[in-house]
């Protein structure tokens, strides 16, 4: 099975769950029998993903408390979330519908997990192999963006996100957060999660954000 237009698929399904598999053909490239069974064999089902996304607008609606976590993907991933129902701090962005986009990628011998909130419309290329996030946002703004803001925090360990990066149960993690702007609006939140072990951040003068750096 092509693994770009499985991925393509689901991540559209799951987007968007109101796209008919007609839809999801078009988009995707492919035909309506090829996406039947890529949903068959992700266990996905159109109907359920719609009841869902209602329910999630139902606890947006009833002003569900605003939680920091996010749910821990390993693939990438790309979902609508509710303003609401995470603590942005971006104002304005509550009241939004909001595209999230999560994968782990790999830092030399380390995992690092990457997440992306933004209120702009996110695009999945057919080919995304060694993506970064950033690319997923339009293009106009890719070539805009600048880093407005950073906050690097020492935090428990989320659950879930030991698993999937290898770190102990009770340890602590890395949690770093840049705000991405362009023509002075910030336009989406890139979220790092990594290990502290040989964690090195350096910060320069004639560099806009902070790099990361693994010692060892």
């Amino acid at each position: 099975m092509d693994q770009s237009i499985k991925s393509r698929v689901i991540a559209l399904a799951q987007t968007d769950p109101f796209l008919t598999v007609k839809d999801l053909a078009r988009e995707a490239g492919t035909t309506t029998r090829y996406v039947r069974t890529i949903l068959s064999e992700a266990d996905l089902s159109l109907h359920e993903l719609r009841k869902a996304y209602a329910r999630r607008l139902e606890k947006r609606r009833a002003g569900e408390e605003r939680s920091d976590t996010f749910p821990i993907q390993e693939e990438l991933i790309i979902a609508k979330v509710a303003g609401s129902n995470v603590r942005t701090h971006v104002p304005g962005w509550a009241e939004l519908e909001l595209f999230q986009a999560s994968m782990v990628e790999r830092m030399r011998s380390q995992l690092c997990y990457v997440q992306l909130l933004t209120p702009k419309q996110l695009t999945l290329p057919r080919h995304h192999d060694s993506l970064c996030l950033r690319q997923l946002l339009p293009k106009a703004i890719q070539k805009q963006l600048v880093v407005t803001g950073q906050k690097a925090e020492v935090v428990h360990t989320p659950d879930g996100l030991g698993e999937i990066l290898d770190l102990p149960r009770t340890g602590q993690a890395l949690k770093l957060t840049t705000v991405l702007a362009a023509h002075d609006e910030p336009v989406a939140l890139e979220i790092r999660w990594l290990g502290l072990e040989g964690l090195v951040l350096q910060w320069s003068i004639s560099e806009p954000e902070l790099a990361i750096r693994l010692d060892g």
